[in-house]
């Protein structure tokens, strides 16, 4: 029997985990349910990943769907795919107009295909210049994160999100994005929150801020039944 609590699912980013939300704020009416990548598939595409969590997950249209860069883009074929009441996306993108041309040109040319998978889970690289992390804390446990994250999965998401087609743009789907993004930088015109100075990682970086926009958005939308 499917289970009527309130509830939101997180999906987070590439090469991290649960604790990538672990400064955020949920009203405490919410049971927090986090999404653990599945094991992709010989040549799976996004669609069929996406129907396969929605089945694991036992995920249904009333659901709320929270998504962290990629996260963010499965969260948005599954808000497309079941018509969800309510999807808020952090730091990503909603159709592939939105990806820097960098990406596609990266994606004609299947790019992805060439970087060595160590490169994915450099932390030196990726926290100095892409995340710009300065806490301590936080740099230590980003490490962690991407130490332990699967290459392969990666690879994987990379490359979906290189050759992603989506063109709607679905009602009840809000875009938070910070102005100094270097991953998926997004004009002001093209989302519904910016932050002023927020880098790619808001969830750790503005947390607070985040939070209560995720808050106000949850007070403001019921379920569609």
């Amino acid at each position: 029997m499917y289970d009527q609590r309130k509830k939101i699912f997180l999906f987070t980013g590439l090469g991290a985990d649960e604790r990538a939300f672990s400064y955020l704020k949920f009203p405490g009416d919410y049971h927090i349910i986090h999404v653990y990548w599945l094991k992709p598939e010989k040549n799976e595409s996004l669609l069929s990943y996406c129907r396969r969590l929605i089945k694991k997950y036992e995920i249904h249209r009333t659901d709320v769907l929270i998504g962290l860069s990629f996260g963010g883009i499965v969260a948005t074929e599954i808000h497309i795919l079941l018509n969800s009441s309510l999807t808020i996306l952090i730091s990503s993108v909603v159709t592939a107009d939105e990806l820097p041309v960098s990406y596609k040109i990266a994606g004609k040319i299947n790019f992805n295909k060439i970087i060595p998978k160590s490169f994915y889970n450099n932390p030196d690289l990726l926290k100095k210049y892409f995340f710009n992390l300065k806490s301590e804390e936080q740099i230590k446990l980003f490490d962690e994160i991407l130490k332990k994250s699967d290459v392969d999965f990666v690879s994987w998401a990379i490359d979906k999100i290189l050759h992603w087609h989506n063109s709607k743009k679905p009602s009840r789907l809000y875009k938070i994005n910070g102005s100094a993004d270097r991953i998926l930088p997004v004009k002001r015109r093209n989302t519904d929150f910016f932050i002023i100075n927020g880098n790619h990682f808001l969830t750790w970086q503005k947390p607070e801020e985040v939070s209560d926009i995720i808050q106000g958005l949850l007070q403001k939308h019921s379920p569609v039944v």
